[in-house]
C-alpha cells in the first residue's frame, strides 16, 4: 500500500478558525504539513507573490491583482478573514462630518491604496454614499504590494512611513479609512455596531479581507483542504465577534446566519461585489468572474 503523503508548506494567521490546523489538532488527509504561523496577512501575501508557500492565507485584493497578471495561484473558498469596515472610518479632531458623503474634495488617508479594506472602503463610499475615488485627495503610508501604479484619474500622495493616527491628530488630513479602529481621531459613526448591522441588512455583505490561496500545482489537494478547514471551524474555541462592539452571540443573531460560511454558493454575492469594485477602481484590467478564480469554479 502506498503511504506516501504530499508535503506542503502552509502559512496561516493564527486565529480561532486556523489554529487547529497550525497546532496539528486537525489533520489534512493524505498531506504532511509544514506549518507556519504568519505574523500578518501582509507578510503572507508578499510571500505568495514569490511562491514562498504552497497554501497560505492571502489578501483578496493582492490575489485578484496577481491573477490578473497571470500568477499561477488558485483560490480555495475558505474565508477566515472577514470584517466590517465602518469602525475604521475615522475623522480628524475638530472635523465635523454628518456622513461619508461629505468626504468629496477632502484629504483622506489609507494605509495602502490597494489594501483589501481600502478597496471595500472606496467601493462603499462610491456605491452607498455617492463619492467616487477621483473626488477625494488620497494619502497612503505603506509601500504597495507588487505593482504600485495608481489610476491616472485619481490623486494619491504616498507618504511612506507616515503615522496615520498622527496625521489625524495634527489635522493634516480630514479623515482616514482604516481596517480597524485606531488611536487618533474619532469614528465618524456615533454607533459603529449599529452602522455595521445596518450595512449588513441593506446589502447582505460581510466583507471578505483575506482567504486561503494555493499554488495551482497543489490544486488536487483542495477537497482534503476543504474538509480540514471545515473541521477546524467546528473546533473554533473562541470565534471573533462578527460585529465589532457586540458579543459573538449578539453579532451572529444580528447577521442572522453563520458569519463565517465557506464554499462559493454562500459567498458569491460578496465575492462578485468585490470583483466589481476591483475592475471599477483599476486594480485589475478585466472584469474577473468568481468561478474563474476558485478551484472547482
Amino acid at each position: 500500500m502506498n503511504t506516501t503523503k504530499a508535503k506542503i508548506a502552509l502559512s496561516l494567521v493564527p486565529s480561532s478558525l486556523t489554529t487547529p490546523l497550525l497546532d496539528g489538532s486537525v489533520k489534512i488527509e493524505g498531506v504532511a504539513v509544514v506549518p507556519h504561523a504568519a505574523k500578518s496577512v501582509d507578510d503572507n501575501s508578499r510571500a505568495m507573490l514569490s511562491g514562498g508557500f504552497d497554501v497560505a492565507e492571502m489578501s483578496l485584493a493582492t490575489f485578484a491583482r496577481a491573477k490578473d497578471r497571470g500568477a499561477k495561484l488558485i483560490g480555495l473558498p475558505v474565508f477566515p478573514g472577514r470584517r466590517f469596515i465602518q469602525p475604521g472610518v475615522a475623522v480628524a479632531k475638530g472635523r465635523r462630518f454628518a456622513s461619508p458623503r461629505e468626504f468629496a474634495g477632502k484629504t483622506v488617508a489609507l494605509p495602502q491604496y490597494w489594501l483589501t479594506s481600502s478597496m471595500w472602503h472606496r467601493g462603499v463610499l462610491q456605491h452607498e454614499y455617492g463619492v467616487a475615488p477621483d473626488q477625494v485627495n488620497w494619502v497612503t503610508a505603506v509601500v504597495e504590494r507588487g505593482e504600485s501604479a495608481f489610476p491616472t484619474r485619481v490623486k494619491v500622495t504616498v507618504r511612506e512611513g507616515a503615522k496615520i493616527p498622527e496625521l489625524l491628530d495634527s489635522g493634516e488630513i480630514d479623515a482616514a479609512l482604516l481596517p480597524r479602529p485606531v488611536a487618533g481621531g474619532t469614528c465618524l459613526f456615533r454607533d459603529p455596531a449599529q452602522a455595521q448591522r445596518e450595512y449588513m441588512l441593506a446589502t447582505g455583505i460581510f466583507p471578505i479581507m483575506h482567504f486561503i490561496v494555493m499554488r495551482e500545482e497543489v490544486a488536487e489537494l483542495a477537497p482534503a483542504l476543504m474538509r480540514a478547514f471545515e473541521e477546524a471551524k467546528t473546533r473554533a474555541a473562541a470565534p471573533e465577534p462578527p460585529i465589532q462592539g457586540m458579543s459573538v452571540e449578539d453579532g451572529t443573531r444580528a447577521i442572522g446566519r453563520d458569519p463565517w460560511p465557506y464554499g462559493l454558493a454562500k459567498n458569491r454575492l460578496v465575492l462578485d461585489t468585490f470583483l466589481g469594485y476591483a475592475h471599477e477602481q483599476g486594480l485589475v484590467r478585466r472584469r474577473q468572474s468568481v468561478d474563474a478564480l476558485f478551484v472547482n469554479g
